[in-house]
C-alpha cells in the first residue's frame, strides 16, 4: 500500500524550474518529465523546443509567434469568465431544483452544478495538441494548419472548451436523464444557448449502455435545429460515436456567437457534458493518464506532479516484465467504464480517503490480472494523485498558507 510519495527526490526536479537549454531541438526517447520552461512547449514527447537552430528558423520564421503565446493564453482564460458565469448561472436556473441535497433536497437527482475556464497552462496545452495534430496530418501546407492559433481572436475560434461546464447525474437515480433531457431542452428552446455540436460518447465494449436513448438523442436534436434555424444557423445532426477509452458521456458543443442572450458574452464556445457520477469519478484520474500517454504533462508538467509522471510511465513503458502492458491497459481502461457504468454505486464517496477502497474497479476485477503493473490499478493512481494534488496546493497556495500561520498566536517563553 502507498501511503505516501515523500522518497522521491524534489530537490533535483526543482532545480530544473528555470533553467534554459541554449541548444536547438532536442530529441528524446520518453516524455520529458521536467516542469516546462517559460516558453516551451511539449509535442507528444517526440521533440521539445528550447531554442532556434538556423535550419528551423528558415523552415519556420514564425515558430517563435506560435510558442511564445502566453499572453494570449493568460488574456483568453481571463476574457472568458463571463461566459462562463453566464453558462454556469443559465444552468443553475434551470437545474438546481434538481440538486441532490442530503438535508434540502433528498430526492435531487444530480450533483451541484460546475463550471470552469481553461487555465492559460490548459489553454497552451490545447493549443500545442493541434500543433501536433498538424504535425501528424499529411494533408495540405503544414503552415496553413498550424497558424490557425496563434492570435487571442484564433484561439477563440479554434478551441471549442475554454469555457465548460458538467452536468453529472446520480447513478443510482432512475429516470434522471428524461428530466435533464427535458429540462436542457427548455434551456434551448428559451434560446439561452445555441448548440454547435452533439456528440453522444459509447463505450467499444459490447453491453456498456448509453447514457441517452436514441429517442432522447433525437428529441435534443428537433429542438436545436429549430433554434439554430430561427438564428440563421444550418441544422446539424447528433453524432453516436464509440471511444478508445472507453468513455462515456453526452457532449456539446455551445455557440454563443449567434444567440441574443449570449452575444455580449464575446462569442467564446462552451463545452456541456452530461454523464454520471461513477464515470465522472474514473474520468478525473484517466484523463490524467490519458495526458501522459499522449506526451502531455500534468497541469503542464508542474512539479508537484513529476513523482505521478514518472511512476506512470515508468510502469507504462515497462514492455521488458509487460510485453503488452499498453494494450492491456487500454483494455483495462474500457473495462472499467463499462464497470463503472453498470455496477452498484457505492455508499461512499472518493473524497473519504481514510479508506485505500475506492470506487474504482481494480485490474483483477477486469480480468487482466499479471498483464499490466499493480501500480496502474485506478485505485493506486487516485492515492498518488491525491499526494500530488495537496504538494499542488502548497505550491500555489504559499503565501496563503503562510499568513494563516503568520495570524497564529505568537509563543513566548515565560
Amino acid at each position: 500500500m502507498i501511503n505516501n510519495i515523500s522518497f522521491l527526490n524534489f530537490k533535483s526536479q526543482s532545480q530544473q524550474i528555470n533553467k534554459k537549454n541554449d541548444s536547438v531541438i532536442k530529441f528524446v526517447s520518453k516524455p520529458n518529465l521536467a516542469p516546462l520552461a517559460h516558453d516551451t512547449v511539449s509535442f507528444s514527447g517526440n521533440f521539445q523546443y528550447d531554442g532556434y537552430s538556423d535550419e528551423f528558423l528558415n523552415r519556420n520564421h514564425d515558430w517563435r509567434k506560435v510558442l511564445k503565446c502566453k499572453e494570449a493564453c493568460k488574456a483568453v482564460s481571463e476574457d472568458a469568465k463571463p461566459t462562463n458565469n453566464y453558462l454556469r448561472d443559465t444552468l443553475k436556473q434551470y437545474f438546481e431544483e434538481e440538486v441532490y441535497d442530503e438535508k434540502t433536497n433528498p430526492k435531487g437527482r444530480i450533483e451541484a452544478i460546475r463550471a470552469r475556464v481553461k487555465s492559460a497552462d490548459s489553454v497552451e496545452e490545447k493549443i500545442a495538441s493541434k500543433i501536433e495534430s498538424a504535425f501528424a496530418s499529411d494533408y495540405g501546407d503544414i503552415k496553413e494548419k498550424i497558424f490557425t492559433v496563434r492570435s487571442e481572436k484564433e484561439i477563440k475560434q479554434n478551441i471549442k472548451d475554454i469555457s465548460g461546464a458538467r452536468i453529472v447525474v446520480r447513478e443510482d437515480v432512475d429516470g434522471a436523464m428524461d428530466d435533464v433531457v427535458k429540462k436542457l431542452c427548455k434551456m434551448i428552446e428559451d434560446e439561452n444557448l445555441i448548440i454547435g455540436e452533439i456528440e453522444n460518447h459509447l463505450s467499444p465494449e459490447e453491453g456498456a449502455p448509453s447514457y441517452f436513448t436514441e429517442e432522447q438523442l433525437k428529441k435534443i436534436e428537433t429542438i436545436v435545429n429549430r433554434v439554430r434555424v430561427m438564428n440563421g444557423c444550418e441544422p446539424i445532426r447528433y453524432k453516436s460515436q464509440p471511444q478508445k477509452t472507453g468513455y462515456m458521456a453526452l457532449h456539446l458543443a455551445l455557440d454563443t456567437r449567434y444567440a441574443p442572450k449570449l452575444r455580449k458574452h464575446q462569442g467564446y464556445w462552451s463545452e456541456l457534458q452530461i454523464l454520471g457520477s461513477d464515470v465522472e469519478l474514473l474520468k478525473d484520474i484517466e484523463d490524467f493518464c490519458y495526458k501522459l500517454k499522449k506526451g502531455m504533462g500534468v497541469k503542464s508538467h508542474d512539479i508537484a506532479y513529476t513523482p505521478f509522471e514518472r511512476l506512470f510511465l515508468d510502469a507504462y513503458t515497462d514492455t521488458e516484465n509487460y510485453p503488452n502492458v499498453q494494450k492491456a491497459f487500454q483494455e483495462y481502461t474500457i473495462r472499467a467504464y463499462k464497470a463503472q457504468r453498470t455496477r452498484q454505486p457505492s455508499e461512499d464517496t472518493a473524497d473519504n480517503v481514510s479508506s485505500w477502497e475506492y470506487k474504482y474497479p481494480t485490474i483483477e476485477e477486469c480480468g487482466l490480472k499479471g498483464e499490466i503493473p499493480p501500480i496502474l490499478d485506478f485505485n493506486i493512481l487516485v492515492r498518488i494523485k491525491r499526494d500530488c494534488d495537496d504538494l499542488y496546493y502548497v505550491e500555489n497556495h504559499i503565501d496563503e498558507i503562510l499568513a494563516k500561520v503568520n495570524s497564529l498566536p505568537k509563543v513566548t517563553d515565560n
